[in-house]
């Protein structure tokens, strides 16, 4: 256990918490522990690289952290009944993140090298900046005036929905990719830059 590995481990622990304030009506709390997630998950990522302590431990369990919180927050987002996180955008999502983590798991266990798309980077950077916002819109939206008109959805809720149909069409296709390169192990698809854990997210 070193510093990045702590910070992946404090990840994973985060998510089951955002999901209890959701359900518990503490939505600015969420907010809160969520941005600290983000930012655990930059940082690790920078100490990982500066430190060269790049562990088996982190590279599993570092995106594992990823999935496990962007999936509870999901859920957290549904069981609310949020109209920007319905239910086919959080199944697909989370039905991609749990089929590719079984197929890594399984590549992990073999040994051999996994390597990042710039697609799976962009897929996790939309999930999170959509949830973010999405939990900056529950916390502070009503207060700003931000609420559904008489016509339906607000203009806000639309974006949001609209940055979680981007979020759905980087999964599939990041799913996709990922599926088609385990078939073509051959196919090249380093990415510049990857840095702990970083394995086709």
């Amino acid at each position: 256990m070193n510093w990045p590995n702590g910070l992946t481990v404090a990840r994973l622990i985060m998510g089951p918490v955002v999901l209890a304030c959701l359900l518990a009506g503490a939505v600015r709390l969420a907010l809160y522990i969520f941005v600290v997630a983000m930012l655990t998950d930059l940082y690790d990522g920078y100490l990982a690289r500066l430190s060269n302590r790049v562990t088996e431990f982190g590279k599993l369990m570092d995106p594992l952290a990823d999935k496990v919180l962007v999936s509870l927050v999901l859920v957290g987002l549904l069981l609310t009944g949020e109209p920007f996180a319905p239910l086919w955008m959080v199944a697909i999502i989370i039905g991609r993140e749990l089929l590719i983590l079984g197929c890594r798991t399984g590549v992990f266990k073999s040994g051999e090298v996994l390597v990042t798309r710039r697609t799976a980077q962009w897929k996790t950077a939309v999930q999170m900046v959509w949830l973010a916002a999405a939990l900056l819109y529950l916390a502070f939206g009503p207060a700003a005036g931000l609420t559904p008109g008489s016509g339906g959805a607000s203009a806000a809720e639309r974006v949001l929905w609209c940055l979680g149909f981007v979020s759905v069409v980087l999964t599939v296709v990041s799913g996709a990719q990922y599926m088609i390169g385990r078939r073509n192990p051959h196919e090249p698809a380093p990415v510049k830059g990857a840095r702990k854990g970083d394995a086709s997210r």
